[in-house]
């Protein structure tokens, strides 16, 4: 699991850096490798990464190798990949062993690198009586050693590249400038998009490929709602906040509602309210992005607007009339429904009017003129 997520941050990582050098590129997510980038309907480059939780050394006889090589010389063979400068990366947290070919092939390797590490390999292959490792390194057997050059002249290893942990910290540095004192949410954020982005890549056909710029466009849309110290806001969808459930009948804003006699597709989008606008504020406080006191602030806020719009109305209510006092809930509840009252940067009725439905549930406001003797009596009556 940890192999695979390091594909997926690594692959968010390699495209911001390609923005640099390639803006109108592509990149894809097991399509020809773990992670290739394309341009012009090209293959530029492929990239094979293998992940290690403990301390490793990549030596001439490794599987992780063997694999990468057999998968290469399979696409060259089959005439997938035809570009002159298509590179292949070997991406790897473990450590070139010391005079290994993996040693000479890192980056900025000559000719006489290129012809050693050959020599070394084909040795490595004859050597090697490892099952796991056999395909490979029949297929590398089989290569001319013109052949076998051509192709590792293509090749770089990257080794000791940061692990699953630290190469998010590779990912920040590349989003610093949108917002330093943020960057490890924005970072978060962007990621929580792309492992979206590499799902849909994956399962679905026709979008294997991604252009790299959408990275930046969403990176740049979320920094920009931490411009100014603003709170970001999620997509209800996203926060994966519950829907109603029978369940939900014991909640005291649920009570609340149920109360005023309240319709079930209001008391149903009621519920939604409440737990979209917990599951949003909760994130923000995990997150740090609050004030001191600032959620407090907030909601008493609105306990002050609802107590002004309740003593401006209360008087058109005839006391002790059931019908009129439920009619008047249901005309509270429903202004505060469609509420917009800002918290901080943010502007969202589902926001406000769920925020309503907490103060609801605490029981620091209620829509019916009598509720707290209505709740009381309900619970006598349960237990009872």
């Amino acid at each position: 699991m940890a192999g695979y997520l390091f594909q997926c941050r690594l692959a968010l990582l390699r495209g911001l850096q390609l923005l640099k050098k390639k803006p109108n590129g592509r990149i894809s997510i097991e399509k020809f490798d773990d992670i290739a980038f394309e341009s012009d309907d090209i293959v530029d480059c492929l990239m094979q990464a293998k992940h290690h939780s403990a301390p490793k050394s990549l030596s001439d006889s490794s599987v992780d190798l063997w694999k990468t090589l057999r998968i290469w010389i399979d696409q060259l063979e089959r005439g997938f990949l035809s570009a002159s400068d298509l590179r292949f990366n070997l991406i790897t947290t473990a450590m070139a062993q010391p005079g290994s070919a993996m040693e000479l092939l890192r980056p900025g390797a000559t000719e006489a690198d290129v012809r050693e590490a050959v020599s070394l390999l084909k040795k490595a292959a004859t050597d090697s009586t490892n099952k796991s490792s056999e395909v490979g390194r029949s297929s590398f057997l089989t290569l001319s050693d013109a052949e076998a050059e051509t192709l590792l002249q293509r090749v770089d290893v990257l080794d000791r590249h940061p692990n699953l942990i630290d190469v998010m910290d590779e990912i920040e540095g590349e989003l610093v400038l949108l917002s330093p004192t943020h960057v490890s949410t924005i970072a978060s954020y962007l990621e929580g998009w792309w492992l979206g982005v590499v799902g849909k890549c994956l399962v679905t056909e026709g979008s294997a490929a991604v252009p790299v710029q959408n990275i930046i466009v969403k990176a740049s849309e979320i920094g920009n709602m931490f411009k100014g110290d603003g709170l970001p806001i999620d997509d209800p969808a996203s926060l994966s906040a519950k829907k109603y459930s029978a369940d939900d009948e014991a909640a005291l804003f649920v009570k609340q509602m149920r109360a005023i006699q309240l319709n079930e597709r209001a008391i149903h989008r009621g519920v939604q309210d409440f737990f979209r606008a917990a599951a949003q504020r909760s994130k923000w406080a995990r997150e740090n992005l609050l004030l001191d006191g600032e959620a407090s602030k907030y909601d008493a806020d609105l306990r002050d607007r609802f107590e002004r719009k309740y003593d401006s109305e209360i008087e058109t209510v005839a006391s002790g009339d059931e019908g009129s006092e439920a009619k008047f809930g249901r005309q509270m509840c429903s202004w505060a429904s469609q509420q917009e009252v800002q918290f901080r940067n943010v502007v969202e009725t589902w926001i406000t009017a769920g925020s309503f439905h907490g103060l609801a549930d605490r029981l620091e406001l209620g829509w019916h003129p009598k509720y707290l003797l209505l709740l009381s009596t309900e619970k006598e009556v349960e237990d009872a």
